[in-house]
């Protein structure tokens, strides 16, 4: 967990580790202490002789840094929701509730699923929820993290209102499997849900080896307007100019320089390639039949 996330979020941690000592497990908290320091963390942990789970106490991002330590190890995930939407916390229809969520732990149910992972000129690393090319990606380029910090999602509704002015829709090349596509924005998502509870695309591609592509053809604020409603509405697949594809592999070679975001969090610019990480990762989910 990160140590400044605030007095709240250090107490919630705090009597969540209670409920897993209750529960019979030994617990470590390990504090971060810079960017990308709970990956290094969680290597460390997937490494330690004994070690069971490893909880990404959190939002996407923060799931996203442990996933990059221990995907591929024998140690499992889990997923105490501390972020901003806590979108792959819903998709995966994980309980908020904290003592039930060391109940599972203790049980020892998971699943499986295939993290995405994303490679440019400054970022390598794994994705667990959805990478943005274009608009989407600007927005998170410009919230204010200390906004952020005090008002949660609302902040990235500040921070869409000045994009929206500035932003100037520039056309893309998406490549989806050796096929082009010229758009203005995409976002390559393993689930289905985006912000939280607001529904994406059709399908999660969770547990399968490959994506759910949604491009997005027409520009300007009009089209980000009717775009964002029928996002709220659950109706952005059947929206005019949005096209949804699925495939293993994705390129943007072309314009250079487009903003970047995964996982919620800045991740550079393009020309970038996604596929699918070779290393699965095992979740914490309640077993069948009870949890």
């Amino acid at each position: 967990m990160n140590p400044c996330a605030g007095g709240h979020r250090l107490g919630r941690v705090a009597r969540f580790a209670h409920f897993l000592r209750q529960a019979g497990l030994d617990v470590e908290i390990g504090h971060t202490r810079f960017r990308a320091h709970a990956t290094d963390l969680a290597r460390i942990a997937a490494q330690t002789p004994g070690c069971t789970h490893i909880v990404a106490a959190g939002g996407d991002g923060t799931i996203a840094e442990v996933a990059q330590g221990m995907a591929g190890s024998g140690c499992i995930m889990a997923i105490l929701p501390l972020g901003t939407a806590n979108v792959l916390a819903r998709e995966l229809a994980l309980p908020f509730d904290d003592a039930r969520t060391a109940r599972i732990i203790a049980a020892g149910g998971s699943r499986t699923i295939w993290p995405g992972r994303l490679r440019s000129s400054t970022w390598d690393g794994l994705f667990v929820q959805m990478v943005g090319v274009g608009f989407d990606a600007h927005v998170v380029h410009c919230v204010s993290t200390r906004l952020k910090s005090a008002i949660g999602r609302m902040a990235y509704v500040v921070s869409m209102s000045g994009a929206l002015r500035r932003y100037g829709f520039p056309a893309m090349t998406v490549m989806v499997d050796g096929v082009a596509h010229e758009v203005v924005s995409a976002i390559i998502s393993k689930g289905a849900r985006y912000g939280g509870k607001y529904v994406l695309a059709p399908h999660s591609m969770q547990g399968e080896k490959r994506f759910c592509v949604v491009l997005f053809h027409a520009a300007g604020i009009g089209a980000v307007l009717r775009a964002g409603l029928a996002l709220l509405r659950g109706h952005l697949v059947r929206q005019k100019g949005v096209t949804v594809l699925t495939g293993a592999r994705v390129e943007i070679p072309a314009p250079p320089a487009l903003p970047v975001q995964s996982d919620g969090d800045a991740r550079g610019f393009t020309p970038l390639c996604i596929d699918i990480s070779d290393q699965p990762l095992r979740i914490a989910v309640a077993s069948t039949g009870g949890g």
